[in-house]
């Protein structure tokens, strides 16, 4: 791939959102990319051209580094930034088809948990769906993301549980998840994961790792959760580079209790989090090349 800039969308003054970015934006400018930020809160407003507009004109290809955005604002992002001459280097259908799973499962669902979704809200529809997989347990989240903080609450349904106890599951999802509710629900068939030694009050902390890929290349692991030991074989998980039609992705992996591993989630790459074991540096220098 030719010369590209980073893109930090991070929140503005007097903002409510998170801001994860404040050490990678260091680091970039340590190692001479060609930088600009843009205010977040502008493009989830649906003002995407305000966000660009202090960029300079003709800034080139730009590799996006944010919030995670809809599919819908993506696009608008990307939009906002032709009218002055730039583009991304993740095109919004690869951005699209990382982040969503109905648009992914079909690539690695020999790797991944049994899974069905539905599109809209109705609990009806989704309860159906997941009884196509047996009787659970289940795991419920939207087409991009889950509310797993709320483990018992609104992602985890028991094995046996009825209509009512799903339905409750569901409707604590939606509203975790709010206006940023994506498309539908996914359920997926619970498995049984090699767990590390800790637990919260809710579950013990599997054992995962997170894996980003560049140009189909595995350039950079760490485990998930900062009380795992890093992976010491990745060869099996090259497989994955291939697999997913995006320039730059991440995926979650976990090893199963009674051997072998699976795919925990597929995201777009510039809106995966760093695990606190892998340092900026180590990903952006194995991106420059």
């Amino acid at each position: 791939m030719g010369d590209f800039g980073i893109l930090f969308c991070r929140p503005g003054p007097g903002s409510t959102m998170e801001d994860d970015f404040a050490l990678e934006a260091d680091v970039v400018d340590a190692l001479d990319f060609e930088t600009h930020v843009i205010d977040a809160d502008f493009v989830v407003d649906g003002e995407p051209e305000h966000a660009v507009a202090r960029l300079p004109l003709d800034a080139g290809a730009l590799l996006y580094r944010g919030p995670i955005l809809s599919a819908e604002e993506y696009e608008a992002l990307s939009d906002a930034l032709a009218e002055r001459g730039a583009t991304l280097v993740t095109e919004p259908s690869a951005y699209e088809h990382a982040l969503y799973v109905p648009e992914h499962h079909e690539d690695i669902a020999d790797l991944s948990a049994p899974t069905r979704w539905t599109y809209g809200e109705d609990i009806d529809e989704a309860w159906e769906a997941a009884k196509e997989l047996g009787d659970g347990p289940w795991l419920l989240k939207d087409h991009v993301k889950s509310a797993k903080e709320h483990w018992l609450e609104a992602c985890f349904v028991a094995a046996g549980a009825t209509r009512r106890e799903f339905g409750e599951v569901a409707e604590a999802l939606l509203g975790y998840r709010g206006e940023r509710f994506e498309r539908g629900f996914v359920i997926r068939g619970f498995l049984e994961l090699a767990a590390s030694s800790v637990r919260t009050q809710e579950r013990r902390i599997p054992d995962e790792h997170r894996l980003f890929f560049w140009e189909g290349e595995l350039i950079a692991h760490a485990p998930y959760h900062p009380i795992g030991a890093p992976l010491t074989n990745t060869a099996p998980f090259h497989i994955l580079g291939g697999r997913i039609d995006s320039p730059f992705f991440t995926a979650d992996v976990a090893f199963l209790l009674d051997g072998g591993w699976v795919v925990v989630e597929i995201n777009d790459g510039g809106v995966s989090a760093l695990p606190e074991d892998l340092h900026p540096r180590h990903l952006y220098e194995r991106i420059r090349g």
